[in-house]
């Protein structure tokens, strides 16, 4: 029997081109899995605002519950942090009591006194009342006192003519711990003072009133590790280029600005007499 075999292989050849054909043909995306679209965004959900009571529509609700209003300007109500949650006054005045300092208990460098910025607590506590200071009179010459404990920092205020020149020394016996610094009624270093006040640690600053009516001046105190005290007090001198008994100081207000009068009872006092604002009943 003869069989067909040219036959039986045409067709399978047939068979063949046939399936390479239609795979050939085939769009080259069909059989792939088609990737994701992106989506578009939905817009993200405003917060809702709050009204609360005398707040008005500008004010919302903020994270931790406090009113605020929204923008850019936010005003601070106070530039300086405080030290303290609260302060004490001298019985019956707005004048401060200066609060505690933490006590030097390392020899102070440049980086120590920067750190102590007295200039800014007393910029801060003007804003709560006024800064207590000693007034000095007209003839008072030297006196031995110690900072206030815990602060570490006592003021004095000193009545200069116009044209006069004032000179303030602290003497003791750890004079390097010791500073001063010389300010105006507002607190800040004056016309006159720039000297006094860029220097490292002066302990003895000089003062001469460029202006022409009399002036006060007032001179700190400044003793962090307190050094000075009832019994081992310092010595402030102060000399001045101009007779005081021929010179009328009396229309000169050293409770001026942000100070207050604070009588130093521990204080004693030296010069020709005892007498003027200096002098405080013991």
């Amino acid at each position: 029997m003869r069989l067909r075999f040219p036959q039986h292989q045409a067709m399978t050849m047939f068979a063949v081109l046939g399936l390479v054909s239609s795979l050939c043909g085939a769009s080259p995306q069909e059989g792939r899995t088609p990737r994701p679209q992106p989506q578009p965004l939905r817009d993200a959900p405003v917060p809702r605002e709050v009204q609360t009571p005398g707040s008005g529509p500008a004010s919302f609700r903020g994270p931790e519950g406090r009113t605020a209003r929204p923008g850019p300007a936010q005003r601070s109500v106070d530039p300086f942090r405080p030290r303290v949650a609260r302060l004490d006054y001298y019985p019956g005045t707005r004048v401060v009591v200066p609060p505690a300092w933490v006590r030097c208990s390392s020899f102070p460098d440049m980086g120590y006194w920067r750190h102590r910025d007295l200039m800014a607590e007393i910029q801060w506590l003007s804003r709560r009342g006024f800064i207590p200071v000693t007034s000095l009179g007209d003839t008072v010459d030297a006196l031995t006192d110690y900072v206030q404990t815990p602060a570490g920092w006592r003021a004095y205020g000193v009545a200069v003519p116009p044209g006069g020149t004032v000179q303030v020394e602290v003497q003791h016996a750890k004079l390097g711990w010791f500073r001063l610094m010389l300010v105006d009624k507002w607190g800040q270093p004056g016309p006159g003072m720039l000297q006094a006040a860029i220097a490292h640690q002066p302990v003895m600053v000089t003062y001469k009133n460029p202006g022409t009516e009399a002036t006060a001046v007032y001179v700190i105190v400044d003793d962090p590790a307190w050094w000075s005290d009832a019994r081992d007090p310092y010595t402030l001198l102060v000399r001045r280029d101009w007779d005081p008994a021929r010179t009328d100081l009396s229309q000169v207000k050293m409770v001026a600005g942000l100070w207050g009068a604070s009588p130093s009872v521990s204080a004693e006092f030296r010069g020709p007499s005892l007498t003027g604002p200096a002098v405080y009943p013991h």
